[in-house]
């Protein structure tokens, strides 16, 4: 690949074009001394298109697609300012004098762009802050145990009655048709847990101590010994006593203990590690551009909204208007025609 001064004077003293549209027009500016990059090749509008801009573009181009421009090194210089760089700039100039800026759906793609842009040099400043440390990636391994290290834990489901011979009677219903269907209706009619009868008396995951991925729910300890019998999606054959009341247990999977050195997931913990810090410094920006720009908000303003179960978009009510009338029902009244009613 050339060198950047040599390209910036092929640039330089090559580029001559000649063109013209309807919309709008640019003139050409003379051929630039070859090591000033800052030099004009074009202009269009008000705005001037430098031997720099043009070197940056065509550098980010893969050679392959340069090949589409031409043969040799002029034509393609030549047909990728002319067709590229120099169309895109008179579309730009076109929509200017047009003023679309000022369309609604004009403007929220240009502050998308801006969105973009703006976390994208976040992403960049963070990154050149240094790679996050082993010391770091040490102290959230240490402190996130529990995604990294997690007992065997199996899913029970259970439906709870109040004395043994209702329970062996619900084993036999649930062996007679031993499906989640029937199960959750056994559960949802016979259970005495009102707070997992409507889900099949699912308890979650349980771990080897009765503890569950739900920190509110502990399951006793003798349902887990149970399950230990049986095998995944089989059902424990006779009624586990839970305190004055039975319980029908249904094993339905089980999961082996996880064990994930530090080693392994120090790529990913480095990954989360630097979305923090950016989240964080956006976060910082947000609330201080808010403090700077943000002058009214009417939240209130959102219950004239309605947003339906499809994620439609809807006004609900609008105030100060009063309710629409209805024609009333059947044929609409004849009208006079010069051949008569109609």
């Amino acid at each position: 690949m050339r060198p950047a001064s040599i390209l910036r004077a092929i640039l330089a003293s090559s580029i001559a074009l000649v063109a013209a549209t309807a919309a709008s027009s640019y003139v050409l500016a003379q051929a630039a001394a070859p090591s000033d990059g800052d030099a004009v090749v074009a202009k269009v509008g008000v705005r001037t298109i430098t031997v720099r801009e043009v070197e940056r573009k065509l550098a980010a181009m893969p050679p392959f697609q340069l090949r589409y421009f031409g043969k040799t090194h002029d034509e393609i210089r030549r047909k990728f300012v002319e067709e590229t760089i120099l169309k895109e700039t008179l579309y730009a100039e076109g929509a200017e004098a047009a003023k679309m800026r000022e369309l609604p759906e004009v403007g929220e793609r240009i502050r998308s762009v801006l969105r973009n842009a703006i976390v994208a040099q976040i992403r960049a400043e963070v990154a050149a802050q240094g790679a996050v440390t082993d010391e770091e990636v040490r102290a959230y391994y240490d402190a996130n145990r529990d995604k990294y290290h997690a007992p065997p834990r199996v899913a029970i489901w259970r439906i709870l009655v109040a004395t043994r011979e209702q329970a062996l009677d619900v084993i036999q219903k649930a062996k007679a048709d031993l499906s989640p269907k029937r199960w959750n209706e056994l559960a949802r009619d016979l259970s005495l847990d009102k707070t997992t009868n409507m889900r099949g008396g699912n308890l979650g995951l349980v771990a080897p101590d009765g503890t569950t991925t739900d920190p509110n729910v502990k399951v006793d300890v003798a349902l887990v010994k149970a399950v230990e019998g049986v095998k995944d999606s089989e059902l424990v054959q006779e009624p586990v006593a839970e305190g004055s009341s039975w319980a029908v247990i249904w094993r339905r999977q089980s999961i082996k203990a996880v064990d994930r050195p530090i080693e392994l997931e120090a790529p990913s913990i480095k990954q989360i590690l630097m979305h923090e810090r950016t989240q964080k410094k956006i976060q910082e920006l947000v609330a201080s551009l808010r403090k700077e720009h943000l002058g009214e908000t009417n939240a209130d303003l959102l219950e004239l909204l309605g947003v339906s179960a499809m994620g439609e978009v809807a006004p609900a009510k609008r105030p100060g208007t009063l309710p629409s009338s209805r024609r009333p029902a059947g044929p609409p009244a004849p009208s006079q025609t010069p051949v008569g009613p109609r």
